[in-house]
């Protein structure tokens, strides 16, 4: 048999492996377990076994297989008493090392979890160099540079002067715990494997070796001169560097190339975004009628989910085998949410918006600590109602707060017990506030006392077990691997060497988050059965016939780090780590071994502004534009799917409860405008009774600043009622005094330090009003903040109104002024009578020309109440600009009655609109920006 066998990118490969084997051991009826095969990664072993099977028909004693970490645990033997390190103890050592005998290198990052990115970038530095055996004469250059200085930062200077003692101290410590990194277990298997007889084996195969490190090319070799071992190379050395490499280390020819199959065909998809891609490949799978010969490649694992929510209703069974990262599970938000929790604490208060965000969290308010799992739920909202202001306590819109005054709070617990009176597990509040109390316990206070690894690794057992039991977590299976990995890291951190070594707290959450956020959480299914979703480096050795390709973009393929945070690159390059250009070339084989063979070829990329096609796209363009001597060669279609538009709830029909309803309606200025400008929007609002849920907790908005400034002039003017105002520097004080007050109880609880800017604007604002107030010729105050409940007939026919007047000024010339406080954008004031006649009587008619019944309305009904030889006028008070905008011009109080008759008119015409049962609620999108703000936007689309 030769030593050295190539096979060509158009060939399978486990085929054309099980060919030779066939012929030189199954025929000659050899045994084949003398026989064993060496692969990067576990999956062609199973490939090859099925191959065999089908070759051999009987039963057989199998070869042996190995990934390649799993032949240097066989080289260095089960006896061996060396345990491998895990990379949080590796990365601790290495942190206690450099902080004992290198100082300088840690400095600013003086706790393990400031040092903790650095120690795992030091950790891969020492790495390649046990990889690659890069001797102590190579680092004693880089250290002699070090001192003169590269054109870096002074900590990576200190860090590379330090290099050689650090790693000598590294392999010292780990020798004499009787541990090794990966990196060490290849170099002691490269010495070892000279020792090693491998009798067990008359051939050893080394398959579709691409980049080989420096240890196990010394393996190799040995075993090679020993004819031992038979190399399988796939590609030509032409074309790859890497293999011309290999091609002089072993003394051999891989000069051959191979035609693709014929016929074969790449098509390019451009998309838009991961959900679009995902998408297409629904459409790809529908045409294709092999799909167990199928391959889709996905490089970035998080979009996983994605890709099977838009095959997974397929007839066609697939089998995922690359890892979802754990950290976009529901359980690491979760833990991310219970730490921003302890971090945001100050000593025993929390921060209410984080406390609030740790309760909601979907799997904490499914929790089953009561008879029912909706009681948790239940309470927790009701805990948020309580907090953001929308029921009245003591506890409402405090920034910070204390869990025990929120345990205390009896009507939380009596409000709750309520909802639950009729239903099948009726609440008592004694069993809530335990309920409570738990949740607090396991959420909050059990994390408040962590000290260490030894301690937290208990809590998180704990915690794990709780959530196991009585939440959803269990439903699905794969966050129960999920959770079985939590279990496990925590584990490896109360077994580390630093588990009982006292930290911040802070840095123990991080770590443990850092720690979570490294992992990949495996699918569970069958490798040699349906379709196949891999990530690149799992197609190694593998031919499929249909090869889909996601993300082919740059940046993503080939995923290249081309800055070194830490270790320079001019290093690197002094000691012959060209990861760079190695690590591209890698990648770039890995995609064309497995594009070259397969007869259908879709590649999938996203573009935009921020993205562009790989560089391996683009040079297959290039290709296929050369061979044709023109440019247009390729059509890349652009992703498209037919979207269904949901028409519009453009209209809401009105039935005999709803005119029932609207006919014993209170009617008011508000919501009469409100219908004037969308007759939808009155519907949710007022007949629906569907409101904003409100929250002290967020940053105020206009509404809450009016409500504050018309609560405080109302307080403050009270006094005058009757009186003429008298607006002294006594009354000033009294009045910014009350305003202190009252914003102290407002706002400042609510808010954070900013808020002395917003009380800033509101007093500088007030203090121009107040200004104003002094100039205005008022002879006394009638009314302040006044409420009516009249009835007005129209067209035969009572209707209810209700007013709420902010204030009424008798002025010098003994007329009466009605003023409506304005602290955001005025209303706009109705056109001249004569124009509104003009555009007629229809809702869209009167949304021009009235705009707001505001003014009219308040003049007709304060007139009714006194003298006809009164003078009335009504005005929007503008608190922004301190400015009053009448509503009556000079020449308008002779021909009041007309005036009236026009708005009244205009009145009756909406309201009977709104009570005609032929005339549905209609949407009016005609006001883009209104309809931007309006709390129902998403309701009616």
């Amino acid at each position: 048999m030769n030593k050295i066998i190539n096979f060509g990118f158009g060939r399978d490969f486990i085929c054309s492996l099980a060919d030779i084997i066939e012929a030189e051991y199954i025929r000659p009826e050899k045994d084949l377990s003398r026989l064993a095969f060496v692969f990067g990664g576990r999956r062609p072993e199973l490939f090859l076994k099925r191959e065999l099977a089908s070759r051999v028909k009987k039963g057989f004693i199998s070869p042996a297989f190995f990934a390649a970490d799993d032949f240097i645990d066989f080289i260095l033997g089960p006896e061996s008493d060396f345990t491998k390190i895990n990379d949080l103890d590796a990365a601790y050592l290495l942190y206690r090392l450099a902080k004992s005998g290198s100082p300088q290198i840690v400095k600013g990052k003086e706790s393990f979890a400031s040092f903790l990115p650095w120690a795992r970038e030091i950790l891969a530095f020492i790495e390649q160099l046990d990889l690659e055996d890069i001797q102590l004469k190579s680092l004693k250059s880089v250290e002699l540079s070090a001192a003169i200085g590269f054109d870096v930062p002074e900590s990576i200077n200190a860090l590379l002067a330090k290099v050689i003692g650090l790693r000598q101290s590294f392999h010292r410590e780990l020798e004499q715990r009787k541990t090794l990194t990966r990196g060490m277990r290849y170099l002691k298997a490269a010495g070892k494997a000279a020792e090693k007889d491998f009798s067990e084996f008359d051939r050893i195969f080394f398959c579709n070796p691409f980049y080989l490190q420096a240890s196990e090319k010394k393996i190799i070799k040995h075993l090679y001169s020993r004819d031992k071992a038979v190399l399988v190379f796939q590609g030509s050395s032409r074309k790859f560097s890497v293999l011309k490499d290999l091609e002089i280390e072993f003394d051999c020819d891989l000069g051959s190339v191979s035609e693709p199959p014929a016929g074969q065909e790449f098509k390019f998809f451009s998309c838009f975004d991961g959900q679009s891609q995902a998408g297409a490949v629904s459409q790809i799978l529908r045409n294709i009628k092999d799909p167990g010969n199928t391959v889709i490649v996905l490089p970035q694992p998080e979009k996983i989910i994605t890709l099977l929510s838009e095959i997974a209703c397929s007839d066609t069974d697939f089998n995922v085998s690359m890892g979802y990262p754990l950290k976009r599970s529901a359980v690491f938000s979760l833990f991310s949410s219970i730490f921003k929790a302890q971090k945001s604490r100050k000593n025993s208060q929390y921060y209410t918006p984080d406390y609030l965000a740790l309760l909601s969290h979907p799997l904490v308010k499914n929790f089953k600590i009561l008879d029912d799992f909706s009681a948790t739920r239940i309470l927790v909202h009701k805990i948020e109602e309580f907090l953001t202001g929308m029921e009245k306590s003591d506890i409402g819109g405090s920034i910070f707060i204390l869990l025990s005054r929120v345990e205390s709070e009896r009507q939380l617990y009596r409000q709750t017990a309520q909802l639950f009176e009729k239903t099948d597990y009726p609440l008592e509040s004694l069993g809530l506030k335990s309920a409570l109390r738990k949740l607090h316990e396991l959420l909050f206070y059990s994390w408040e006392s962590v000290v260490d690894f030894n301690d937290f690794a208990g809590k998180i057992r704990v915690f794990m077990d709780f959530l196991l039991e009585k939440s959803f977590l269990a439903n699905y299976p794969l966050n129960l691997k999920m959770a079985d990995r939590i279990i496990e890291i925590a584990g490896n951190l109360e077994s580390s060497g630093f588990s009982r070594e006292i930290l911040a707290k802070e840095d123990i959450f991080k770590i443990f988050l850092d720690a979570l956020s490294n992992e990949l959480v495996s699918f569970s299914g069958s490798p040699l059965k349906g379709l196949q979703i891999l990530g690149l480096f799992e197609t190694r050795s593998l031919n499929f016939k249909n090869a889909i390709i996601l993300d082919v973009n740059e940046s993503i393929l080939p995923d290249l780090k081309i800055y070194e945070p830490l270790i320079p690159r001019e290093v690197m390059l002094n000691l012959g780590l060209n990861r760079l250009e190695k690590e591209e070339e890698i990648q770039r084989y890995q995609f064309e071994r497995l594009t070259c063979a397969a007869q259908n070829v879709f590649l999938l990329f996203e573009e935009g502004k921020d993205k562009e096609k790989s560089r391996f796209i683009e040079e297959l363009i290039w290709k296929k534009q050369k061979e044709r001597s023109r440019l247009e060669v390729v059509s890349v279609p652009r992703a498209s799917f037919k979207s269904e538009v949901q028409p519009k709830k453009a209209r809401i029909e009105k039935n005999g409860k709803i005119i029932e309803y609207l006919r014993d309606f209170d009617y008011s200025v508000t919501n009469i405008n409100t219908y004037l400008k969308c007759p939808l929007r009155f519907y949710y609002q007022y007949v629906l009774n569907l409101r904003e849920k409100p929250d002290l907790l967020d940053e105020p908005e206009s509404r809450q600043i009016g409500n504050f400034i018309h609560s405080l002039l109302e307080e403050a003017f009270k006094k005058f009622v009757l009186k003429k105002p008298d607006i002294s520097c006594e009354f000033k004080k009294y009045f910014f005094d009350l305003f202190e007050t009252m914003f102290r109880e407002t706002f400042q609880k609510t808010m954070k330090s900013d808020s002395f800017l917003l009380k800033k604007i509101i007093r500088f604002r007030l203090e121009r009003f107040l200004a104003e107030e002094e100039s205005r010729p008022i002879q006394k105050i009638l009314l302040v903040e006044g409420k009516f409940k009249e009835k007005i007939n129209l067209s035969g026919r009572e209707f209810n109104f209700v007013l709420k007047i902010d204030r009424i000024d008798k002025l010098n010339d003994d007329s009466l002024l009605i003023i409506d406080y304005k602290t955001g954008g005025t209303e706009s004031k109705p056109r001249d009578i004569e124009r509104i006649r003009e555009f007629g009587f229809s809702r869209p008619a009167l949304k021009r020309t009235v705009g707001s019944f505001q003014m009219p309305l308040y003049l007709y009904f304060v007139r009714r109440k006194q003298s006809e030889k009164t003078l009335f006028n009504a005005a929007l008070y503008n608190l922004r600009e301190s400015q009053l905008e009448y509503f009556l011009k000079p020449g308008d109080f002779s021909r009041i009655e007309d005036i009236e008759n026009v708005f009244i008119r205009a009145l009756e015409a909406m309201v009977l609109e709104i009570v005609d049962p032929k005339i549905d609620f209609v949407c009016d999108d005609q006001e883009p920006r209104y309809c931007q703000n309006c709390p129902f936007f998403y309701l009616c689309r």
